[in-house]
């Protein structure tokens, strides 16, 4: 409980009892807000799926990992003196999604959402458009309920936008992390030079991937990253090395993560322990019962779907 929160200390970043449990109590919320808002990103997939064949991506990782954000407050405090208490309450991903459509109903596939999310209460607070940008394409959105403080974000992608951001996971982390500043020990210059090699390899996977037309109908158009042409290619070979051993590490974390998961399973199962063999035992005995007779089915008549809804025509904020 959050309330026996002690300190917590990961990755060289260190929050005290008090900030842990400010940090903590939030993620709670959020965690208690998940299933409400899985079913409503559920409902509205299944909306656009019927029109325009949206794909909710990731739904497993709709909530953000806890350390994941103690580490966010904690970095933030410590390289950018911001208290804990401002980025808990200004946080807006710890309820995260994504849907995808295909680039020639993309457009209208992510109006039709905003319409089904006003619906539902919601309206949007941040709406970033970096589909021109070279480093990283798609739009991303925050939305607040009207009546509550409850918000996610929203990523709205192709399926080859969602697989370049994929695949450009570790690129991300390295440019976000303080991998760069201990390459260039200090030194600007090369540490700048170290970004422009990261940001044109998180280019190589976005160079053929196709701009949805209309798109710049939806939120506020930036470029936030610019390619730099002389960036050495040794250096580029240097983050492309970097990159391969963060995946690397990425990997063992992931199944560590997946054992500890399953042991606890295994656990809650009565697996584990003394009583293994009582419990497979029972399990032997159940397998040689004959089955029971199955009842008769009563033929199902034919079913009737209801009319799909119709638009209000409430596409996005233009800005």
């Amino acid at each position: 409980m959050s309330a026996q929160t002690g300190a917590w200390e990961g990755e060289g970043y260190k929050l005290s009892p008090e900030q842990n449990r400010v940090v903590t109590e939030r993620w709670e919320r959020a965690a208690a807000a998940r299933d409400g808002m899985d079913a409503m990103m559920k409902d509205v997939q299944q909306a656009t799926a019927q029109s325009h064949g949206g794909k909710l991506e990731g739904l497993e990782y709709s909530l953000k990992d806890v350390d994941s954000f103690r580490r966010k407050a904690a970095t933030a405090a410590t390289e950018w003196n911001t208290p804990v208490e401002k980025t808990a309450r200004k946080v807006n991903d710890l309820n995260r999604y994504t849907l995808t459509f295909e680039p020639d109903s993309y457009t209208e596939g992510v109006e039709q959402t905003y319409e089904r999310l006003r619906e539902s209460g919601y309206e949007p607070t941040a709406e970033k458009n970096t589909w021109q940008d070279p480093v990283y394409k798609g739009v991303n959105t925050t939305w607040q309920h009207t009546e509550s403080e409850e918000k996610f974000e929203l990523q709205f992608h192709t399926p080859d936008s969602f697989k370049a951001k994929m695949e450009n996971h570790e690129l991300y982390e390295i440019s976000r992390g303080n991998e760069l500043d201990e390459l260039s020990q200090g030194d600007g210059r090369l540490a700048k030079s170290y970004q422009d090699a990261a940001n044109h390899l998180q280019n190589e996977r976005y160079k053929n991937v196709e701009i949805p037309p209309g798109q710049e109908r939806i939120g506020e158009q930036l470029i936030r990253d610019e390619l730099n042409p002389r960036v050495p290619p040794e250096h580029v070979e240097l983050i492309r090395q970097k990159e391969a051993e963060k995946l690397a590490e990425n990997v063992v974390k992931a199944q560590a993560k997946a054992e500890a998961k399953a042991q606890a399973e295994r656990a809650v199962l009565g697996l584990d322990g003394p009583g293994l063999g009582e419990t497979q035992g029972l399990r032997n005995r159940l397998a040689t019962k004959p089955p029971a007779e199955e009842p008769r089915q009563k033929t199902a008549g034919p079913r009737i779907d209801p009319p799909p809804s119709q638009s209000r025509n409430r596409g996005p904020l233009v800005r």
